[in-house]
Formats: C-alpha cells, structure tokens, sequence
C-alpha cells in the first residue's frame, strides 16, 4: 500500500489548522456561529492554499452533531463521514470534467432530494471550466436553492466566471501564505514526521514552494527522499553581484556551471527573472516577497545596490529572450547575449543602459567625484621623456606578457586629449583694435567668395540656394543678441541683394524676379517692384526675405518694398510717398542704372556668369519695370507675373504646393463671355 503524502496526511481538519487564512476562517467560522451561513460560496485563489479544504470543513461543521463556536468536532459519525469521502451530506464534483449542461442537470435534479444531515452541500471544484450553457442551467438553481442546500463553487480563476454567477455567491479570497508562516509550519510537520532536514534544505523548499502549502509539502517530501540535504543551489547572487561590478566573465561562468549541473537554459532564465523580480518587490512591497524574514533582507541590501532601474532593465531583457526563446535554435545564445548586455556597460546600446550610465555619473558627481575624471581636470605637468615613452607603451597581456594587436593605437585614441576652445580674443588699448576687428571681415569675405566659387569653366558646378519660404534660419540667427559681437559692418550692398535673390525658390523666387535694387544703408535695404498689385503680393513674403537677408549679413535688416512704377508709396510699413527713398550716394534709380549694369555685364563674364542657371540680374529687372511702366494704365495684377515667370529658366521646377486654385469668382462661363463680347444682349430661354 502506498504511503500517503504529506500534504494529505497534514491536510487541516478544523478552522483553527488552516495557516495564513485568517480573514476566510473568521467569516466562516462566525456565520456559521450564528447561524447565518450562505445559501453559496465562491472560493478563489491560487492552488495549494486551502480552497477545498476549507470547503470540506465547512460541509463538516454545518453537518457536524457537536459544533462548538463554529468549528467541527472532528469526532461524530457526521465528520467522519465527511473525512473519508462517504458521506451522503456532501457531494463533490470536478467542473473540469463535468462541465456539461447534463452534468448540471443530474446535479439540479439530486439537490431537491432530502439527506440525512441538516444540509446537504455540492462542492464545484475548478468552476470556471464550466460551459456557457451549464452555467446557464446552474443559474436558476443557484440563485433560489433548496433551503438544505449549500453550494460552495471553488477556483483559482474567477475572472472567466460570468458575473450573474459571482453575483449570487459571497466571495472569499484565499492569499498565498507568508514566508515566515509557511517556514514554522514546514519544520513542525518534518518533526512531527521525523524527518531530517537541514535549515539549507527547508530555505529551498520555502523557494520551490511559492507560497503554496501544499506545493511546500510535496518539495519537502522531495528532498527528505532524498537525504535530507538540499540539492546543489546555483547561488544567483552572482548574477546581481556581475551587475554591480559590470563583469560579464562572472555571469557567464555563473550560467555555464548552471546548465553543466542539468539546467535548461529557459529554466535559468525563469529563475533569474524571478529573481529580478524578488529584489525589486524587496524594494518597493517587501510584503509580497515570499521568502524567510533574514533571506528578504540579504536580497534588499543587494537589490539597493544594483538599483530600481538595473531590476527592471534585467527583468525587461530577460523576458526578451525568454520569449525569442521559443523560435531560436539554441536558447542559450539568446541567454548570453542577455547576460552580456546586461552586465558589460560597453555592450550595452538600448536606451536603459543610457540611463544606467547617467545615473552612475551623477552619483559619482554627488560623491564629490568630477565627471571627466580626476586626471583630467587637474593641468598637465612637465613629462620627462621615460614617461613619455611609459605612457604610449601599449598595454601587455598578462597571461602571455605579448602586447596584443593594436594596443598602442587603442592608448593612443584614450588617451588622445579634446581640443579646447581657443580663449577669447581681448582687444588691445587704443583704437586700432576695433578698427581691425571691423575690417576683417570686409576684407575676408571676398577671399571666401573668390575659393567657394565654382571654376568658370565648370557650367553644371551647382551653386548654394536659400529657400527664404520653406528653409528659414531660427530666430537666434535672424535676431542675434545686441551684446554678441557683429560679424559684419551692417552695410547691405548690391551684391548682396542679388546673391539672396540669386538664391531664391519656388514661389519666392518668381515674385522677386523682377525686383530691382533702389537703395541701400545701414542694416536697411529697399527694393522696388513693378506696381503696388505686385508689392502687396511680395509684402507676404517679406519676413522670409529679412530672414535670409539678416542670416546672410549677420545682422537684423530691414527690408522695404516700393512700388518703382511711380505711383505707389513704399510698402515695408504701409506708408504713401510719392518717391522711393534716396540712396545714400544721392542718386536716384534711373542715375545709378549705368553704373550698375556695368558691373552686372562682368559678372556674367566671370565666374559667376559661368552658372547657366542664375536668374535675371538688376539691370534686366529695372528694364522690365521701366517697360511696365511705359506702358500707361497700371497692368493687371494676374498679367503682372506674365514677365516673372517668363524670367524663370526653363530647367527650374515649380513646387506644387506653391500654387493656388483661382477663387471662383473669376472663372467665368461660356455665357458670360457671350455676354461681354455683346453688350445689352440678353439670355432668352428656349420658346419651343
């Protein structure tokens, strides 16, 4: 005959047996008191801590012939009955197995037959398995049972049970029980039973237990089978202690003596995302860490010093791996490529490990220690040559004393120094350094022109374009800071309007093209453009020009648009006088057109003329307005732009985006024209 197990043997009998229950055994231990015990039950929690059992004790008090407070006497023929399973009083049933709508039904059909004892009480054990419809034909039954009836449904999922079932039973929720709870109560049953156990032994079926008593019981009848000893526990300190120390070396050779002792891969890595998981419970619910009271502190010191982040960063890439685990023909690839990055700050390339090495940055700043390192703060001393030549000797191997490949250039890049940048120029007593300073860069910038010019016999070299719509510089550029020193000396020239124009795109760059330079000063530019319909259209684009114009002089400029016809008032603020602004040379438009054109005829000759694709120059744009403006009565706004797109080269791409529908007004129908064409017609409807 086989011998019974340990947690059958030690299985409660009374209330006052069952262990880390105490909120289940004091309702039901007063309800029944009292007499006000429920016509259904709903116990749920995980396996192993006490569900049926408690169930059972309850069939046997409510049946019992000598109750006292509650609690059965364990000693009548009643509870006897009951504890051998020959009792007609109580009826278990495996839902797992009987989840039919006929099982329910043989089971609602039996419940209104009386019992010999004053209640008789179905245990549905595993209830959630039961099918729609069984729940269905339960229902009824379980809302409006018999008055002798008791049901008490059992379950470690109540979630896939329906809510109209939950809703008619009271719920009682079974917890897992406390390390410390599940430690006394394992060593009084290895004494009891006379086993020999060691304290080593008991802390790892306290581990293998989780919780649950009855798995406890069986791990410790395990291991008394077994000696008495506990088996050889891969300590998975080591695997934290690897963290801390950033030492993969350590965590590999941890893992490679865990799977040469028989563990899978998949199983170690279970065992050290538990393990993770446990250190970072300690820190933050040190109540739900199942584990003896002297263990969970040994784990929180540890768990503090790999840190809430490193705990969860090892559980994240764990499981990881775990889950790639399933398709990967060797696990244990996957488990080391884990354990690397997670212990080697090098290897480490996701976001966390980031943030691992800030972190271990700030607290070496918080411990008074400098970030770049104490050598490299302090200024450098003399050197003689032998430690010169001491400290470019590559590093040597110490297991064969050969300096390896590469060594002296991997020295040399850590420790080459960054270069610093050059200290402030201050600027010398007198009034000769600010006038330097000035014409500096007067004088560098056509040199800097002259070397990024294109060669003049290179056609296709391509020459930088500024979008001023789309490609705008940020405002920091735009608007520098009064106190900043000034690149330029703020005079806007010629040139310099027609390089930006020169650079100009899209929509930009074909309302500009027929623009001509009027006047120029300091930080100030005036423009104009061929009538006041064309300066409004361009005044919209006006910010965008003072952008490019600011970024390409260093400074903020002022841009102001004119109407050149002779008609319009300046349009940078909306103003009406009757002329353009004065140059400051005091010539006027038509004056300084000679010597202008002059300049624009070499310039097509140079280097700059070498670009096929460069776009009208000012002398052009001035004859187009001085067409326009021959031609008498102002033109139309719409045949404005005929000229400006007629400019544009014929490789130039227009941007689609740049167009706009022309609004519906001014589409007009074939009657309308009629209509026009014939002035006093009417439009006489069909008479036929």
């Amino acid at each position: 005959m086989a011998t019974q197990s340990l947690y059958r043997r030690y299985r409660p009998r009374r209330f006052a047996e069952l262990k880390g229950q105490d909120h289940v055994v004091r309702a039901l231990r007063t309800s029944v008191a009292e007499g006000r015990e429920g016509q259904a039950y709903l116990f749920s929690g995980p396996r192993g801590t006490g569900k049926t059992t408690s169930a059972r004790i309850l069939a046997k008090v409510l049946n019992c012939e000598n109750p006292q407070d509650g609690e059965p006497c364990c000693e009548c023929e009643s509870c006897m009955s009951v504890e051998r399973g020959t009792s007609y009083d109580v009826h278990e049933l495996d839902a797992a197995s009987n989840n039919g709508v006929e099982a329910m039904r043989d089971l609602i059909e039996k419940a209104s037959l009386g019992t010999p004892g004053r209640h008789k009480v179905y245990i549905l054990d595993e209830v959630h398995m039961l099918t729609k419809g069984a729940e269905a034909a339960l229902l009824k039954t379980l809302e409006e049972p018999p008055a002798h009836v008791v049901f008490v449904l059992a379950t470690t999922d109540p979630q896939k049970m329906s809510d109209t079932i939950r809703s008619r039973t009271q719920h009682l929720q079974f917890h897992l029980l406390p390390a410390d709870t599940l430690n006394e109560h394992v060593k009084w049953v290895a004494s009891d039973a006379g086993l020999e156990v060691t304290d080593e032994a008991i802390e790892q079926v306290l581990a293998q237990g989780g919780g649950s008593a009855r798995d406890t019981l069986s791990a410790l009848e395990l291991v008394a089978n077994a000696g008495g000893g506990a088996s050889e526990v891969i300590s998975l300190d080591e695997f934290a202690e690897a963290m801390i120390e950033h030492e993969p070396g350590r965590a590999l050779t941890m893992a490679a003596h865990a799977i040469s002792r028989g563990r899978d891969p998949r199983t170690l890595t279970e065992e050290l995302i538990g393990f993770l998981r446990n250190g970072f419970l300690s820190l933050m619910a040190p109540e739900l860490v199942q584990l003896p009271s002297q263990r969970l502190e040994a784990l929180t010191e540890l768990a503090r010093r790999v840190g809430p982040a490193g705990l969860v960063r090892g559980i994240e890439q764990l499981g990881t791996a775990l889950t790639d685990m399933r398709h990967a023909p060797d696990p244990r690839v996957l488990l080391d490529v884990a354990i690397v990055q997670l212990t080697s700050e090098a290897a480490s390339s996701d976001l966390s490990g980031i943030v691992a090495r800030l972190a271990k940055l700030e607290r070496q700043i918080a411990d008074g220690v400098p970030a770049g390192g104490g050598a490299a703060a302090r200024p450098s001393a003399p050197v003689s040559a032998a430690a010169q030549a001491e400290a470019t000797k590559p590093p040597a191997d110490p297991a064969t004393g050969r300096a390896p490949l590469g060594g002296r250039a991997k020295r040399a890049a850590a420790t080459a120094p960054e270069p610093s940048p050059a200290p402030d120029a201050t600027p010398a007593a007198g009034a000769a350094a600010p006038a330097a300073a000035e014409s500096a860069p007067a004088a560098e910038a056509p040199a800097a022109e002259a070397a990024s010019a294109p060669p003049a016999d290179d056609v296709t070299a391509p020459i930088p374009v500024v979008d001023a719509a789309s490609e705008a510089p940020p405002a920091a550029s735009a608007e520098p800071d009064a106190a900043a020193p000034v690149v330029s000396n703020g005079e806007v020239k010629e040139s310099d309007w027609d390089q930006i124009k020169g650079g100009l795109r899209g929509i930009t760059r074909a309302l500009f093209a027929p623009s001509v330079f009027v006047s120029a000063g300091l930080n100030t530019l005036t423009i104009g453009l061929p009538n006041d319909s064309h300066r409004a259209k361009c005044e919209q684009h006006r910010d965008a020009i003072e952008t490019a114009l600011s970024q390409h002089m260093r400074s903020k400029v002022t841009l102001t648009l004119v109407d050149n016809s002779g008609g319009g008032g300046p349009g940078g603020d909306g103003g009406g006088s009757d002329s353009p602004p004065p140059d400051p040379a005091g010539a006027g438009p038509a004056e300084r057109a000679p010597e202008r054109a002059a300049p624009a005829g070499a310039a097509e000759s140079g280097a700059a003329g070498a670009n096929l694709r460069a776009v009208p120059d000012a002398a052009s744009g001035r004859a187009i307005a001085e067409q326009a403006r021959q031609s008498g009565p102002e033109p139309d706004p719409d045949e404005a732009l005929v000229p400006t797109l007629a400019a544009l080269p014929d490789d130039d791409e227009i941007d689609l985006d740049d167009l706009v529908d022309a609004p519906p007004e001014t589409v007009k129908t074939p009657i309308d024209r009629l209509a026009d064409a014939f002035p006093g017609s009417e439009l006489v409807d069909d008479i036929y």
